[in-house]
């Protein structure tokens, strides 16, 4: 009950209380420091992620693989990575679990760096995987906390956040053929020249533990409700659909090109450093494109810049499997820049329709969405072995994102009490 005059009482305070990542309120200001904090363990963490599929031609050559083998290898380290989101997001918001990103950062950095140490091909997809659970753990809070940190501009700020992901991925395509070429070098055996990396991961641990994001938010006095699946998830399933089915179908076309495009460059006969400079222009222009996205959401409205970007990325990717080294990278980076221009604003769109389980939201939209989407490497490999021809296999794929922009038809134009900045938009 409130009271008619003075302060609310506690009930009324109850009541307002905002869950744990206090992302409840999404009209504050932007938090520079904070979303910055967040944004550089996103890096660090899908830096990691993206160190062998830029080897992965080198890992096929390494344990005598076929491209069925390398889709499956994929799709296991995705399954991991990306299904773990959901099960460790609902336990941070379950139990208002704080301090994890840290701990994961350091599982992923070691067990990475380590999978050139590997004796054997299980031992490989063992450390794969279980760097992938570190990774899990890090993405739902880290998203949560982003969240947080954008206030009023969450497709902004997640854009930002995403950008650093994309910028530690597209850096890691260069990187990891790097580093395995310096062990090479000094005499280390394939792929274990990975493990330079390692300083780095641990140093970016430190760094996360000593400026945890989160060790100067005000404590409540009442703590917030506990996240309930039944009270706070089932309601919202239906809405939740549409952008689930959006996301799921951009991604199977990103996680196809990002494992076979350097694959098939690398049977082509281009050497590891250009394999990674094409995954590396693919990821670069997904960072580009994303906070270019988010920016023209805001004046034309998600649901325009959502179906627009999904139409402009297939004939892109489809002329870039036959084009020359110069071409392919032009094509690769406009394909990225148009096929995930609107994936953070699909995000926001998600944590819109669960402010009471942020970290849940996270990890839905940028996990489990991605582990659906890791099935279909699997499926572009055995393609490829029925036909002999990879190109087509990855062709199949570009299909995708035609019927997703049919899906967006559905999604909301605007966030939630949102105002248009521009006087008129494009789509109402």
């Amino acid at each position: 009950m409130r009271r008619r005059h003075g302060r609310p009482s506690t009930a009324a305070l109850r009541n307002r209380c905002i869950p744990i990542a206090a992302v409840n309120n999404n009209t504050g200001p932007l938090q520079r420091g904070r979303l910055a904090a967040c944004t550089f363990g996103h890096a660090i963490s899908d830096g990691f992620a993206n160190f062998t599929p830029p080897l992965f031609h080198t890992v096929k050559s390494l344990y005598h693989l076929a491209d069925s083998d390398i889709g499956l290898i994929s799709m296991l380290f995705s399954l991991t990575t990306n299904f773990g989101q959901p099960i460790f997001g609902y336990l941070i918001d379950r139990y208002r679990l704080r301090n994890v990103i840290p701990f994961g950062l350091g599982v992923a950095s070691v067990f990475m760096c380590a999978v050139g140490f590997a004796p054997s091909l299980w031992v490989f997809v063992a450390f794969m995987m279980l760097s992938g659970l570190g990774i899990a753990l890090f993405h739902p809070r880290g998203g949560a906390l982003a969240a947080e940190a954008s206030g009023s501009r969450r497709a902004y700020g997640m854009s930002i956040f995403g950008a650093g992901g994309a910028t530690g991925y597209a850096l890691a395509s260069l990187g990891a053929p790097l580093l395995h070429d310096l062990g090479l070098r000094v005499g280390l055996r394939p792929l274990q020249g990975l493990i330079f990396a390692l300083p780095l991961g641990l140093a970016a641990v430190y760094l996360l533990w000593r400026f945890n994001p989160h060790r100067d938010a005000p404590d409540t006095a009442t703590p917030p409700p506990q996240f309930s699946l039944r009270r706070h998830l089932l309601p919202h399933l239906r809405p939740l659909l549409p952008v689930f089915v959006v996301m799921v179908l951009r991604s199977a076309t990103v996680t196809s090109f990002a494992t076979f495009i350097q694959v098939l460059q690398g049977d082509l006969g281009h050497s590891p450093l250009f394999q990674g400079a094409v995954l590396f222009v693919f990821v670069g222009g997904a960072a580009s494109g994303g906070m270019v996205g988010s920016h023209l959401s805001e004046r034309y409205g998600r649901r325009f810049i959502t179906v627009t970007s999904l139409l402009l990325a297939p004939p892109l990717l489809y002329y870039a499997l036959s084009a020359p080294p110069l071409l392919l990278l032009g094509l690769l980076f406009a394909a990225g820049f148009t096929l995930r221009g609107a994936e953070h604003v699909n995000i926001a769109q998600t944590q819109d329709l669960l402010p009471h389980g942020m970290s849940t939201a996270s990890a839905i939209s940028m996990g489990f969405t991605w582990g659906i989407a890791g099935l279909a490497p699997r499926i572009v490999g055995m393609i490829s072995e029925r036909t002999g021809n990879l190109a087509f296999a990855l062709a199949c794929t570009t299909v995708l994102p035609v019927i997703a922009a049919g899906v967006a038809l559905a999604l909301p134009t605007r966030a939630p009490g949102a105002t248009p900045r521009a006087e008129t938009a494009l789509v109402q």
